[in-house]
């Protein structure tokens, strides 16, 4: 009987710079593929991703059927209007789930991104910051370990103020789940800073903890620190965890993917 599964968390980059970024890039990768190989290679059950554009997202669905399907709606939507909008469609990014089990349901919602007040909203359009955050969450029955709900997210980059108000928003979503929460994502964040060391603690309280990975998963972090994170039941035993770092992603991202297995 499995009682253990395999997740992660990977930022797939945006490349914004190519117009119509749909997975290939500049030099001629095809990420579509690169990121197939690296479910595989891993045996990856649920994987939380953050950047995906729609361009990408097309292709991509096609490259991983039938094992994966991918769950998760965009931060401006998927009306053909917003395609119109060549500066909202290149910057209109998901949090996607991809999975190889039976999702149940799922659903994506905006969390509080906009400033309360006038100098935040300035500070805010100077540092390029104020956009849009989602999060998406997905019902997921796996045979012989249960049913979880897999939560995956991308915060602010830039505002505090937005970064706690998005962490509050997280935590009443995982206080009111009636089932065991995996929460994945790029919270923009090091384990170090107070507000989010505030929000491990909180969790805590409620029965979940951080896989307490210490290596940096963005490759430019300077304090050398990560700021994607996976957040499991207390209960649930960590048997293994990776940063990927693999020749073969060289190209694919400016974050490394990070792997835990967990049993329970």
């Amino acid at each position: 009987m499995k009682k253990s599964i395999i997740i992660g968390s990977m930022n797939v980059q945006n490349k914004y710079k190519i117009p119509d970024y749909d997975g290939l890039d500049d030099k001629g990768n095809d990420n579509t593929l690169i990121l197939k190989e690296f479910l595989n290679r891993n045996n990856v059950d649920i994987l939380g991703t953050q950047e995906l554009v729609r361009p990408f997202i097309e292709r991509l669905k096609k490259t991983l059927l039938p094992d994966y399907k991918i769950f998760g709606d965009y931060r401006y939507g998927h009306s053909k209007l917003v395609q119109k909008f060549q500066i909202l469609d290149r910057f209109n990014e998901t949090v996607s789930i991809i999975t190889k089990h039976k999702v149940l349901r799922s659903k994506t919602t905006t969390m509080p991104w906009f400033p309360k007040n006038f100098k935040d909203v300035i500070r805010g359009l100077k540092l390029k910051s104020i956009r849009p955050r989602v999060v998406t969450t997905a019902l997921i029955e796996i045979k012989d370990f249960g049913t979880v709900n897999f939560i995956n997210t991308h915060l602010d980059h830039r505002l505090s103020i937005i970064q706690i108000r998005q962490l509050n928003y997280l935590h009443k979503l995982i206080e009111k789940s009636k089932y065991p929460v995996i929460l994945t994502g790029d919270f923009n964040m090091a384990v170090n800073m107070p507000r989010f060391n505030k929000f491990v603690i909180n969790l805590e309280c409620i029965g979940y903890k951080r896989v307490p990975n210490t290596k940096k998963t963005y490759k430019y972090q300077e304090d050398k620190l990560p700021i994607d994170h996976i957040f499991v039941p207390k209960e649930w035993k960590i048997e293994e965890i990776e940063i990927a770092t693999d020749k073969y992603l060289d190209s694919f991202s400016d974050h490394y993917p990070i792997i835990v297995k967990v049993s329970k």
